[in-house]
């Protein structure tokens, strides 16, 4: 739905965007952390909002860090920029001032650029693109009586801090790391059972876990229709780990990105769901927290090389997983696969080469190849329209040679195609269908584990 109209009578009504104050509480070992924020605007009444995360290290021998608290200051400011985008984005005003802290103008632009991209999703679905641009579409203001103060921590680090969603990728990054277990300690961010469940399968019995409560105001202007949309929520795990990872003093946080983020979402455009999961962002990331915030935590995808599709080969194998993993965000709450979205599809056919058809079922509870229904998703998947559904999708390519492979299988053991794989077969020339491209793509692996990734 488009809402350029509306996004022009909002702007007109709040013309900034306040992040007024933060501050942080301990309460029985755990930490929270207090973000207040504000839209104002001369033709607009103002409008609060109140932010809350709060830290707890699950576990009968260890505790946080907090004697490290002030030097990590400015780590929980940097995290009210990034949580800001939620409420920000109701209106989406020109400006949004910094209250609380200060910003250098280089600050300033990155934070423009992760706004303006993070929200790529947002502006293309809300009709905005014509109207704003990279350059137009925020400004960063701060109070330049306040001090500039972001002074690099130096702590004493080592090991993983290994971030989990309960999906198939995250699994595969966990068994990659599971011969430096003693080392590793599991990070969850408000998650789904799943989550819970595939690091109980793997045999932590220690992580993280942080929760984000949202102000009720939030939900009412949804409901009032203020503008909402898809936000970068990669880059808001990625500064809440940070923080996560000093205070339980851990040198690494492996992701579980896959080469694939890095492909638009709309043909011929920047627009990427998973912006905040590309390369792009990733090395952007690490520059600004090397620069400003600390210089001994890194950040990077372990499996940035992979496609999706050799991650699910990787899977396929890690049977004890098959029950409890979980990638479909519309079955998050009920902890299921609801079989009719593009992510139960998607993962469905970059898994069918290598599992049985019994295997998948169990999994899915139903046979998404013989739904006739999901057409219109499967046509999105293999490039036949201007855009890939907007969600963590791989790329066209993949899905394209993951269903050849498929009509392959099905024809060698001389058994009827189900319905979606007769219709690729008529639409395809199989002979046409290119392997996919195996030249190493950028990334920022670690020396000490590139070697994880062969075999």
């Amino acid at each position: 739905m488009l809402n350029l109209n509306k996004y022009r009578e909002l702007t007109s009504q709040y013309d900034q965007f306040i992040y007024e104050s933060y501050h942080v509480e301990e309460l029985d070992g755990q930490l929270m952390l207090n973000y207040q924020y504000k839209l104002v605007g001369e033709f607009g009444q103002p409008i609060t909002f109140n932010h809350r995360i709060s830290y707890e290290l699950k576990s009968s021998r260890h505790t946080l860090g907090l004697d490290y608290l002030k030097e990590l200051d400015s780590m929980i400011f940097t995290i009210g920029l990034v949580e800001g985008i939620n409420y920000y984005k109701t209106v989406c005003p020109r400006v949004f001032y910094v209250n609380c802290g200060r910003l250098s103008e280089s600050q300033k632009q990155w934070w423009q650029k992760l706004y303006y991209h993070g929200l790529g999703e947002f502006i293309y679905l809300n009709g905005l693109g014509d109207e704003v641009s990279e350059k137009n579409f925020v400004r960063f203001a701060d109070d330049l009586l306040k001090p500039y103060d972001f002074d690099l921590v130096d702590l004493p680090v080592s090991g993983n801090l290994i971030p989990i969603g309960g999906g198939k990728d995250s699994v595969v990054t966990l068994e990659l790391l599971a011969h430096l277990k003693a080392d590793n300690l599991p990070f969850v961010m408000s998650p789904p059972q799943a989550a819970f469940d595939c690091i109980e399968v793997a045999g932590y019995e220690e992580y993280l876990l942080a929760k984000r409560h949202f102000d009720k105001e939030l939900f009412r202007l949804n409901e009032e229709g203020y503008l909402n949309g898809h936000v970068p929520f990669s880059a808001i795990l990625g500064f809440i780990a940070l923080l996560g990872a000093a205070l339980t003093g851990k040198q690494y946080i492996p992701l579980s990105n896959e080469r694939s983020a890095n492909e638009a979402t709309v043909k011929g455009e920047t627009y990427n769901h998973q912006y905040s999961k590309s390369y792009e962002f990733e090395k952007d990331f690490n520059g600004y927290v090397n620069e400003f915030l600390i210089k001994d935590i890194q950040y990077f995808s372990l499996l940035r090389p992979l496609y999706e599709v050799e991650i699910a080969q990787r899977f396929a194998q890690y049977v004890s997983y098959h029950k409890v993993f979980r990638s479909c965000n519309r079955g998050k709450k009920d902890n299921s696969w609801c079989g009719v979205c593009s992510k139960c599809l998607f993962v469905h056919i970059i898994l069918a080469p290598f599992m049985t058809e019994t295997a998948l079922f169990d999994i899915f509870a139903s046979d998404l190849l013989n739904n006739a229904t999901l057409k219109p998703i499967l046509i999105e998947l293999l490039g036949m329209t201007d855009k890939k559904p907007f969600e963590c999708v791989g790329t066209i390519d993949e899905v394209q040679w993951s269903m050849k492979k498929i009509v392959e299988k099905y024809r060698k053991a001389e058994r009827e195609l189900p319905v979606l794989v007769q219709f690729f077969a008529d639409e395809f020339e199989l002979s046409e269908i290119k392997e996919l491209d195996v030249d190493e793509v950028a990334n920022s692996i670690p020396e000490t584990y590139r070697h994880l990734l062969k075999g």
